[in-house]
């Protein structure tokens, strides 16, 4: 495919941007003092060098009230110095546009880290802090409207290209805007055209201070997703009067943070939420960026040719591959290295305070630190094992000029990875393996399949150097009955070596593995996607038949777990997506219960109800995985060095063993 849209020029208000790649704000954590620091630099440089047309820094917290001090500030005259020096660098150097955004969190904001008490348009407390904001007062508000302002014309002083003012996501100005945190009785509450007043208000203001030259734009919720608060139809009335108080350009993504229904993650449908984008463009006269789940350039493409938005938003894309513009733009399309939506390193790390990382992009947050170079003498090396710890040494020690040679037993690469895209919703993991066999074949690594690297082909040909990837097996459990043939492993499950299941099925581990494939089980019966859309378009069922046929399963599956809750090895964003499909899908799901034995007619639990036997014709283990690693015991007498990562060092996750892998590499 041609992807002339893409890179089609775009002029916005007065500024003109290369092509209709944005790159969003997002919240990265590399500070803990709101200061514009060194890792953050070395993050936005390698994207401005990768080929994106208007890059967002951000979100930059406007008072600290509306902050915590892991985001970016720009509320003391302080601040200005390094954010104008990043600037003026990036402007002489690339030719990337730079736009700030510009937050004030509400009642998002966590008092326990600033010391102060939240304000919000009403005292409704917040569901990610748990704490209740103070109610804004008058005073308040016009102060709020100041800070908005001054840090606006600080931007401006500091060179930023375009200035953003975030008024979605759950955030103040969508507080003021949603009536479910606005319960106000004053002429910023009730009727939408009053709850639109504040931040209309700040927009004026800020377009007043900073003059008409300047570009800016809002970032809005294309519709909460929460019952009772705006939809579409609020967001697009908004939207439409932002235009005429003087913002150039709307940026619309999804939901708040507290909804329900998925945002981003991996069981999101790539352009699910476009149609949000499309809504609004249908009503404006001005440029509209859409986002979530559009990193793939054909679909990018796509959606500009359709004219469902002007500019895509591609965020945890660029996190995953700070070149994908250039590889786009120069045709190196096997070279992308693709995000999977998996929200490991991410969101999860957002919500628990850490910096940003990267499952497939081992280097984020170390831009700069880590930087591959040609070897100084050239060493041969022999691979073990063709799952990601091994695929990605080899594509990076390959990539420095050594001799890699990488052996794998089976016929396919790819590890464990090939059962987690077997997954409902996980079917973005396949573009890991994709990418790396793509990358290994760019840089030349020998690929031998349907082979076993023993000690005696080590000792014959004597490599420099054993990389020891040879991942892990499904862990045994010692429960009485464990060998009768009904009970199989989760592992051939989804590699499809089980072909038959039962009616009733009780999976013996809640953990992510246990979990997901219990989903994957109760979707067997599940109509696909383009059965759905097919039966749906022509009206072939009634609408409440059709939701019957989505949530019906068609099998009693339980599952059961020791621990005090299910899938706890999971994140937080991903979670709890995960067990709500569960529950809609009617899965028993059974935390603190301990397995006693398994009979020819089912299992013996125990719990604080006593104990119960479970029928069952299918019993599923999945309770972990231990490392496969007797290759590296094999020739510890050879005098060669070796080295084990992955699974076959320790089981963890699979950014870990990417981590690994690119890491063991960069030593060379």
């Amino acid at each position: 495919m041609k992807f002339n849209n893409l890179f089609k020029p775009i002029t916005i208000n007065r500024l003109a941007i290369k092509n209709r790649i944005v790159m969003p704000a997002m919240a990265l954590f590399f500070t803990d003092n709101y200061t514009f620091s060194n890792p953050y630099k070395e993050f936005y440089r390698e994207r401005a060098n990768g080929g994106v047309g208007l890059m967002f820094i951000g979100p930059v917290a406007i008072d600290k009230v509306g902050s915590t001090p892991h985001m970016l500030g720009l509320f003391e005259e302080d601040h200005i110095k390094p954010f104008k020096q990043f600037n003026k660098e990036l402007h002489s150097l690339t030719d990337v546009k730079v736009g700030i955004q510009l937050m004030h969190q509400g009642r998002y904001a966590n008092g326990k880290l600033t010391g102060m008490t939240p304000i919000a348009p009403s005292p409704i407390p917040s569901p990610l802090t748990r704490e209740t904001p103070r109610e804004m007062t008058q005073s308040d508000i016009e102060e709020v409207k100041d800070s908005f302002t001054k840090s606006a014309l600080w931007a401006k002083e500091a060179g930023f290209d375009y200035i953003e003012l975030i008024a979605g996501g759950g955030y103040l100005i969508g507080e003021f805007l949603s009536p479910l945190t606005n319960h106000r009785t004053d002429e910023y509450g009730g009727s939408i055209e009053k709850r639109m007043r504040f931040g209309l208000e700040v927009i004026r203001k800020v377009r007043k201070a900073i003059g008409e030259d300047v570009c800016m734009g809002i970032r809005v919720s294309g519709h909460d997703y929460l019952e009772g608060g705006n939809t579409n139809v609020e967001s697009s009335l908004f939207c439409v009067e932002a235009e005429k108080a003087g913002v150039n350009a709307i940026n619309v993504t999804g939901g708040w943070h507290e909804t329900n229904i998925p945002q981003v993650s991996s069981d999101v449908p790539p352009g699910a939420f476009l149609y949000l984008a499309r809504n609004i463009k249908e009503k404006v006269g001005i440029p509209v960026f859409a986002s979530n789940r559009l990193g793939d350039p054909v679909l990018a493409e796509k959606a500009l040719r359709a004219g469902a938005s002007d500019m895509i938003c591609w965020g945890r894309p660029l996190i995953a591959d700070p070149e994908l513009p250039l590889k786009v733009k120069n045709g190196r399309l096997k070279e992308i290295v693709p995000c999977i939506a998996c929200n490991q390193g991410c969101l999860d790390a957002i919500f628990l305070k850490n910096q940003v990382s990267c499952t497939v992009n081992p280097n984020v947050g170390l831009e700069g630190k880590r930087v591959l170079s040609d070897a100084l003498t050239k060493k041969r090396i022999f691979v073990a094992g063709g799952g990601p710890a091994g695929m990605e040494f080899a594509v990076n020690a390959s990539r420095q000029g050594h001799d890699v040679t990488l052996y794998e037993m089976s016929d396919t690469l790819g590890g464990q990875v090939n059962l987690i895209e077997a997954i409902p919703g996980k079917e973005a993991y396949s573009g890991v393996v994709k990418s790396l066999e793509n990358r290994l074949e760019v840089y030349g690594v020998t690929v031998k399949l349907k082979t076993v690297l023993t000690a005696e082909m080590v000792e014959k040909k004597r490599p420099d150097l054993l990389v020891v990837a040879t991942g892990a097996q499904p862990a045994k459990l010692n429960i009485f009955g464990i060998d009768q043939p009904k009970v199989v492993s989760a592992w051939d499950l989804l590699n499809g070596t089980v072909s038959e299941i039962g009616n009733q099925v009780v999976v013996i581990g809640g953990g992510a593995t246990g979990c997901e494939t219990a989903l994957m089980i109760a979707k067997l019966d599940i109509p696909s996607a383009d059965t759905f859309r097919f039966l749906s378009f022509q009206s072939a069922e009634s609408p409440d038949n059709l939701k019957h046929m989505l949530y019906r399963s068609g099998r009693k599956i339980t599952v059961l777990e020791m621990a005090p809750h299910m899938a706890s090895n999971m994140g937080a964003t991903t979670r709890w997506a995960l067990i709500k499909s569960l529950k809609l899908l009617s899965v028993d799901l059974r935390a603190k219960t301990k397995i006693i034995r398994i009979e020819e007619n089912g299992v013996v639990i125990e719990s604080k109800h006593g104990e119960e036997l479970l029928l069952s014709d299918t019993i599923v283990i999945a309770t972990g995985s231990r490392s496969v690693n007797s290759l590296a015991q094999e020739v510890k007498d050879l005098e060669i060095e070796v080295i084990t990562i992955g699974d076959a060092k320790q089981p963890r996750k699979i950014s870990d063993a990417i981590f690994e892998g690119f890491d063991e590499a960069y030593k060379l």
